[in-house]
């Protein structure tokens, strides 16, 4: 950075008459100015050269573009490594063959809320899945949207919580696999749930998050919502790892 001079005015000693700096003689009164009061201020002035120079430096441009295809990279790489977990299936077990299990499920609920008993109905996970798929089944063409084929639905149950996936496929060609996970309790006849995250494929998705997700499970929902009711007429459920317990509280 360079700097340049500049000469403050120059003060009449006659008629404090501010003269510019180049004058020997006022311009009001005419006395001779006193040059010898002249003060040179120096100012920086910025080298455009210098600057130029820089701005064209190909050792900056090099590094300059280096910086940005690597930044390009690593996103491109982060955004395919998303894409390749959400279309990885989860581990799922293999579909109940029989339609056996869904009937015997209905029966037992329907007999144990008329006699008031047993206390308790516990049902595995293999048939709440033969339940859950057959309830499924007679609204398949509901599910099924345009370009988007429904294939089936999963329940997979844990200590306190459930999972819900269901899996579609694009033009019945490409899976695509969403799930919920929510626990599950009974309050004056009525089923609740609150959500604890989900997934898609295998891509976790924050609780927060599941609202905008949730709308992928309203038509499944839907179609089992009688299904719900039924369960709610219980007076509890509880969930435990690949079971489900129900208890009814018999009138007094």
């Amino acid at each position: 950075m360079s700097t340049v001079a500049t000469v403050a005015k120059i003060v009449c000693s006659e008629c404090q008459r501010e003269n510019e700096a180049e004058r020997v003689y006022c311009h009001d009164c005419g006395a001779r100015l006193d040059r010898s009061a002249v003060i040179v201020h120096k100012e920086p002035v910025v080298d455009v050269h210098k600057r130029v120079r820089k701005m064209f430096d190909p050792t900056r441009a090099r590094i300059r573009a280096l910086f940005f295809k690597t930044s390009k990279m690593i996103l491109g790489a982060g955004a395919t490594s998303v894409f390749v977990v959400m279309a990885i299936p989860p581990e799922l077990p293999e579909q109940p063959k029989t339609e056996m299990l869904a009937s015997q499920v209905r029966l037992d609920m329907e007999s144990a809320l008329r006699k008031h008993q047993p206390a308790q109905l516990e049902f595995s996970q293999d048939q709440v899945n033969a339940y859950f798929n057959s309830a499924l089944k007679t609204k398949k063409t509901a599910l099924t949207k345009p370009f988007l084929d429904f294939k089936r639905g999963v329940v997979l149950f844990h200590d306190g919580d459930c999972t819900v996936t269901v899996e579609r496929a694009i033009s019945g060609l490409y899976p695509v696999y969403t799930s919920a996970s929510f626990t599950a309790s009974i309050d004056n006849g009525k089923l609740v749930t609150a959500s604890t995250g989900g997934a898609i494929g295998r891509l976790k998705v924050h609780p927060l998050l599941m609202p905008y997700l949730g709308k992928a499970f309203t038509d499944v929902f839907s179609a089992v919502e009688q299904d719900a009711k039924l369960v709610a007429r219980f007076s509890s459920v509880e969930l435990h790892d690949k079971r489900a317990t129900l208890s009814i509280v018999p009138p007094q």
